[in-house]
């Protein structure tokens, strides 16, 4: 049977790479969103992690409640069961655009198949952000809508409380936010066809089916190009949420991403002035990802902002006037490879390292099901369980499952010996864990996009900056910020 998965995550900052998630909550309904089953976990603070001060001042999770939780590694099997659970589809509020991210790291650097959850035994993904976009802009009437200081906002807690939805606990706590998507689903819900109509653009087939049917009408040196309105809550209230585009191709070094220039830019492909063709850019679109793509049909156009549509028709002009420029550009984009970068951390990898192969795979399996006969999480860890571990570490060749593996141990089991883990000044857990609170450039700890883990100096001057900013903090503020002074400090 299919079941939708409501779930959302709690973490210790915003890096997917380098932070860790700290709560899962989750809420299994049926398709007409009547509960079956919900739960919690709770996840132990990382020893290599330095949390964010805006992030616990956020969601507002405690030591206490934190030192009840599991070891990462424990909570990453849970979590990934159930997400692969056969006909899961999972939904979150802007999930795709970052608690997707967070536990895709999650398994990754605890060698879980990180995508299984998109598309294995009838799992997929959806985000109830980029359907509630659609009802607020197409269907306003659907809900009422908060406002900040005179603009539309879009966030949950807002929604959910200008709509008076029934949750329990705290606004960011992550039961209380998994409550408030069902909340707010129920209501797109009520008008079936169309949330029925909104759920199709998750469907991988269904998304590319649509957009490859938009007719081409724009000709630009004998070649037709797809002009489209694209939707995106990145695009914002001003803009009325949507873009007008154009579909200048497909990615050649990535066949799953196809590329569109927005045509309401001032500065269109650069084509006014002398950017350097590399200093401009595309939206890179996966099938079934969070932006939404409609044909630019009149009844659509009608709800895009009058500016919007001049500069785009403005554009369309130039566009044709420049196509030398235009189609550099093109071919400048469709070739375009993200940069390798040497010096990245291997929690950070896993898109610059790609799929683990068939024989990274068995190694893997072998070290999951060593950890599980094993049974590392009792305190009894005897003689003949250590010369196991050394046994299962010997049989892994490859270099990246050597050092994730090395770092689950060390992160995860605190009663294995030092000699197992290999403790020695060199090893290169020892090493990284040096880095971390090390305040010399040489030692900042590179991610996927460049940039970097969060150490310790910066961790304290966060929290400095954060407190000076603070005119009149309560009880609860001072305690928290006292622990993550504290916490800091001892790393």
């Amino acid at each position: 049977m299919k079941t939708f998965l409501f779930y959302d995550v709690e973490t210790s900052g915003l890096n997917p790479a380098f932070d860790q998630i700290l709560t899962f909550a989750y809420i299994r309904t049926d398709l007409e969103l009547n509960e079956i089953q919900r739960q919690t976990i709770t996840i132990c603070l990382r020893k290599d992690i330095v949390p964010s001060t805006q992030a616990f001042l956020t969601h507002g999770l405690t030591f206490d409640e934190l030192s009840l939780g599991i070891n990462e590694y424990k909570a990453a099997l849970k979590i990934h069961k159930i997400l692969n659970t056969p006909n899961t589809i999972s939904l979150g509020y802007n999930s795709l655009g970052f608690d997707d991210d967070f536990l895709r790291f999650m398994f990754y650097r605890n060698l879980l198949d990180p995508y299984s959850h998109q598309y294995a035994n009838g799992c997929s993904r959806i985000d109830i952000l980029p359907i509630t976009v659609l009802f607020r802009v197409f269907h306003p009437h659907s809900l009422n809508w908060p406002q900040i200081d005179g603009k539309p906002s879009l966030k949950l807690d807002l929604i959910s409380r200008e709509n008076n939805f029934i949750t329990t606990g705290r606004a960011h706590e992550a039961m209380n936010d998994v409550e408030a998507v069902i909340e707010l689903s129920k209501k797109m819900f009520q008008q079936k066809d169309i949330w029925n109509y909104c759920l199709d653009f998750f469907n991988k087939t269904r998304d590319e089916v649509r957009i490859n049917n938009i007719d081409k009408k724009l000709d630009i040196q004998n070649t037709r190009f797809r002009i489209c309105l694209m939707v995106s809550a990145s695009f914002g209230s001003k803009a009325n949420y949507m873009a007008p585009v154009i579909h200048i191709g497909e990615s050649l070094p990535y066949k799953n991403q196809s590329l569109w220039l927005r045509l309401d830019s001032e500065d269109i492909s650069g084509l006014n002035t002398d950017t350097d063709i590399k200093d401009t850019f595309v939206i890179r679109k996966r099938p079934a990802d969070a932006l939404i793509v409609l044909p630019a049909l009149e009844r659509f156009l009608d709800k895009l902002p009058e500016e919007s549509r001049n500069k785009s028709r403005e554009n369309m002009e130039k566009l044709s006037i420049h196509k030398e420029r235009f189609f550099e550009f093109i071919q400048y984009h469709i070739g375009y490879k993200y940069p390798f970068i040497p010096n990245m951390d291997p929690d950070a990898a896993l898109y610059q390292d790609g799929f683990f192969s068939f024989q990274e795979k068995k190694e893997i399996n072998l070290f999951h099901q060593s950890l599980k006969d094993l049974n590392l999480t009792l305190p009894d860890l005897n003689l003949d369980k250590t010369e196991s571990i050394k046994k299962i570490k010997s049989l892994i060749k490859s270099p990246r499952i050597k050092i994730l593996a090395n770092r689950i141990l060390a992160r995860n089991f605190d009663n294995i010996p030092d000699n197992i883990i290999g403790h020695a000044e060199d090893t290169e857990y020892r090493l990284y864990m040096k880095r971390l609170k090390s305040s010399l450039e040489k030692d900042l700890i590179i991610g996927y996009k460049n940039d970097i883990k969060l150490n310790c100096r910066q961790g304290l001057e966060e929290l400095k900056t954060t407190r000076q900013a603070l005119l009149n903090p309560d009880q609860d503020t001072k305690r928290m910020l006292g622990w993550l002074k504290k916490y800091i400090k001892a790393l």
